[in-house]
C-alpha cells in the first residue's frame, strides 16, 4: 500500500491516500465538479467499458 499508513495522524489531510487506500486527489476532483459534470464524467466512463467489451463491428 502507499505511504498513507506512513502519515502522522495530525499529517493525514496532506496524504494523498486515506487510511484505506481512496485516492483523496481523486474524490476532491469529483467534488469539485457540478453534478452535471459528474454525471458526464461518470457517462463517458461507462461508454469507454462499454467499448471494450462489445466485439467488434463487421
Amino acid at each position: 500500500m502507499p505511504e498513507p499508513l506512513n502519515c502522522p495522524a495530525e499529517e493525514r489531510d496532506d496524504c494523498p491516500y486515506d487510511e484505506n487506500g481512496v485516492d483523496r486527489s481523486l474524490v476532491r476532483w469529483m467534488l469539485s465538479l457540478s453534478p452535471t459534470e459528474r454525471l458526464a464524467q461518470v457517462q463517458s466512463s461507462i461508454d469507454l467499458i462499454m467499448s471494450v467489451r462489445e466485439p467488434p463491428a463487421r
